[in-house]
């Protein structure tokens, strides 16, 4: 079955992504959080993984900026809504460590880590992807 852009945390969504996902696919999780400047939000990426829960069975899911893993349908649960497109706010797991001197240099220097960051989960992806094939 072909992913749908957004799953809510309801009976009927937990068993839509469950039947839905396959190893190597990409989950996105929006996190809205209190910033400095205000409500700010982010987003984390968690790649589903070829491995399954040790009692319950469900697949797992890891995420390439902290290499933790967590299961699917708990991912769900605790997050309330999954999307399987990337959003169009920052990456949450993207440190940028560069002291910039300005605001181009540091703009500049974030777009690199997010390109570091999305080269890490496609590189993720596409192991767990081989893997599911066999």
């Amino acid at each position: 079955m072909a992913l749908k852009d957004h799953y809510r945390a309801t009976r009927g969504g937990r068993k839509d992504l469950l039947r839905d996902i396959r190893p190597g696919d990409h989950l996105f999780v929006i996190n809205e959080h209190a910033g400095n400047w205000g409500p700010a939000r982010t987003y984390s990426e968690w790649i589903v993984t070829d491995k399954k829960a040790p009692f319950t069975g469900h697949p797992l899911a890891q995420s390439p900026s902290h290499g933790g893993f967590d299961s699917v349908p708990s991912l769900l649960a605790r997050e309330r809504d999954i999307y399987t497109t990337r959003p169009n706010v920052p990456n949450l797991g993207v440190r940028d460590s560069h002291n910039a001197f300005s605001d181009v240099a540091h703009q500049a220097a974030r777009r690199v880590a997010e390109k570091h960051a999305e080269e890490a989960a496609a590189d993720m992806a596409r192991l767990y992807k081989a893997v599911g094939r066999r």
